[in-house]
């Protein structure tokens, strides 16, 4: 997937990314649950979590109109993402891959480039979300070429394409009320990490779906500590906590920003 460069680079300068930031992903306790995400969720988790990120989602579009992302969400998305994936990626690589500047492409590392793409997709696609855009399943085969950078030699076969029509199905159709709304996006995500779709970067897919997933829930991303275990992240149940402690990180981001 090829974006505009022109396009990209403003949107750098928008999010004023800087060059050697703070992007661990924080691991502060979850908001409910004891602050221990591997106990199971109770009613009265859920009912202080739900009171307080209505609270928080009222008062972001009260300043904003609409969710807007935190400064340097992309980088930070981007980091976490390839750490989770087992990819060998420093803070200080994402931070020269997305102010590299350079015109020709050739010039750059395949690593470099990968990057770049996952970064292009997540401006993409909250473009898309913006305009309230539905979920297209051949966005997926995109995804992946594009992250893949090439090394993708294995075509999606009718068994896989058909998997992620069933796939985009889902995060179409989101929950109305938030609660159960979240439930299902665990669960989907859950899904697709334990039972993947494409033979590599499966886990970087995942987690652009979970974004898009979010979104047209309307939430804010999820961005979890890189070192994450996958099986926390691949078992609904240990999920769960951790996406909630996300989402309200994310709201926490984004109020810590208005004037």
């Amino acid at each position: 997937m090829t974006w505009g460069e022109m396009d990209f680079r403003r949107h750098l300068r928008r999010t004023s990314i800087p060059r050697v930031p703070a992007w661990e992903a924080s691991r502060h306790p979850a908001r409910g649950n004891g602050g221990d995400p591997a106990r199971p969720l109770t009613d009265g988790d859920w009912h202080a979590w739900l009171r307080a990120v209505e609270r928080k989602r009222r008062l972001a579009a009260r300043l904003n109109g609409s969710i807007t992302l935190s400064a340097g969400y992309v980088a930070r998305a981007t980091y976490s993402s390839f750490r989770l994936e087992g990819l060998a990626v420093a803070e200080s690589d994402v931070a020269a891959a997305l102010t590299d500047r350079r015109a020709a492409r050739g010039l750059r590392s395949r690593q470099t480039q990968r990057l770049r793409n996952h970064a292009a997709i997540l401006v993409h696609m909250e473009a898309a979300l913006r305009l309230g855009a539905l979920f297209k399943a051949g966005g997926v085969v995109r995804w992946y070429t594009s992250v893949s950078c090439g090394l993708s030699t294995t075509s999606l076969d009718d068994a896989t394409m058909g998997r992620i029509d069933a796939v985009a199905r889902r995060i179409n159709s989101p929950q109305l009320r938030l609660q159960p709304a979240v439930k299902e996006v665990a669960r989907l995500h859950a899904q697709v990490l334990s039972d993947p779709i494409v033979p590599s970067f499966n886990g970087i897919l995942a987690r652009l779906l979970l974004r898009y997933h979010l979104g047209r829930c309307n939430l804010p991303p999820a961005i979890f500590a890189v070192d994450t275990q996958p099986v926390e992240l691949s078992e609904e149940p240990s999920l769960l906590p951790r996406l909630l402690t996300a989402i309200d990180a994310s709201y926490d981001m984004m109020l810590s920003q208005r004037p």
